[in-house]
């Protein structure tokens, strides 16, 4: 794309560029407390509004686009609805490329979505002073504005985690009955839809999967165990299992927010769930379950999002440079073997971003 206009490259003492004019002060100690900082100052001064700040992603209005977003993958860390006082740098970016390439090559052309710019194309929907930003093209996505469904559409195909838990507390998930002697990381007859609550404080909730259905009606199923399995299929061929998967729509039916990615899937490998299965345990995850496990030991699942004194308790937590390091590295490395391609040639050959 033909540049839209001159942008000022400003050059900060760490290995990081953000190429467009910040005209804010810059406080922050490290290259990546400069992007929390940086990134929504700009944001603002250009004239975008803050509609909502989730503990991963930021969602702006773009001036003159009524019905269109600006979301924006940041590098925060959410674990049992906490958020943790830590970021993994460039994880933003591996969301943003990851629901793309779900979005654009793999999900049925039938699956209406959110999506409308990526990339480059963002540029078409920014002020002028916001163009050009490889920053902002990396993490941000334009897309339809809509009114969401108050649920999270969780589809399970292996049994673990929260299904897990429920399971052997009452042999069913979301009132779906399952057969006897099941084990963590056992494989399910099918898929099964198993919703919760999207809590804006607190925990997030099991619901009966019939009362939901008797709610919104069966699309809502049917649409969920599509795009499951759509994304299924596709990382089986890469050898990679899809244990479980979240997906959220717009009251309209639309597929909406992030899709595929390491924080919203749990992902294994194949081979490595086949020895496991042998012993009756669940593989090592590729996604945020490594950072999980390291909550664990502090107690964090106990913990009440809602208290003020568990509130502080997580944010005092140190989280050792290498438990981030690696969970990067997980998640770089699905993506690769998703994808086919390292995140940077990605970027380059799907975003048009080359910079």
């Amino acid at each position: 794309m033909r540049p839209l206009t001159h942008i000022v490259c400003l050059r900060v003492p760490f290995p990081i560029f953000l190429n467009f004019s910040l005209g804010v002060p810059l406080m922050a100690t490290t290259a990546q407390g400069i992007l929390e900082a940086a990134i929504p100052a700009a944001l603002a001064k250009a004239g975008l509004t803050l509609s909502h700040k989730g503990k991963v992603r930021d969602t702006y209005i773009l001036p003159n686009h009524d019905d269109l977003l600006l979301v924006m993958a940041t590098d925060r860390v959410s674990i049992f609805d906490f958020v943790i006082p830590a970021t993994i740098a460039g994880k933003g970016e591996i969301l943003t490329a990851m629901t793309i390439f779900w979005l654009t090559e793999v999900l049925p052309g039938s699956l209406a979505h959110h999506l409308v710019a990526f990339g480059n194309e963002i540029d078409l929907f920014l002020p002028p002073t916001l163009r050009q930003s490889g920053v902002l093209r990396k993490r941000c996505i334009v897309v339809k504005k809509f009114d969401m469904l108050s649920v999270e559409c969780i589809v399970r195909h292996y049994l673990t985690g929260s299904g897990w838990a429920s399971y052997k507390e009452h042999g069913h998930v979301c009132g779906i009955r399952l057969p006897d002697g099941l084990h963590d990381g056992s494989q399910l007859p099918e898929p099964i839809f198993t919703p919760t609550t999207k809590a804006l404080e607190g925990h997030d909730e099991h619901l009966p999967t019939a009362d939901v259905i008797a709610e919104h009606g069966t699309w809502l199923t049917t649409k969920s165990l599509v795009a499951f399995q759509a994304i299924s299929q596709f990382a089986e061929s890469r050898g990679v299992l899809l244990a479980d998967s979240k997906f959220e729509f717009a009251k309209v039916g639309t597929l909406a927010d992030e899709v595929g990615t390491p924080d919203s899937s749990r992902f294994w490998d194949s081979a490595e769930w086949a020895i496991a299965n042998e012993s009756g345990t669940s593989p090592p995850s590729y996604d945020k379950q490594h950072l999980r496990n390291w909550g664990k030991g502090f107690g964090i699942p106990k913990l009440d999002p809602c208290n003020s004194d568990d509130q502080d308790y997580v944010r005092k937590l140190f989280v050792p440079p290498l438990v981030l390091q690696e969970t990067s590295d997980k998640y770089h490395a699905i993506f690769q073997r998703l994808v086919g391609m390292a995140l940077a040639e990605f970027q380059q050959m799907w975003m048009d971003i080359h910079a």
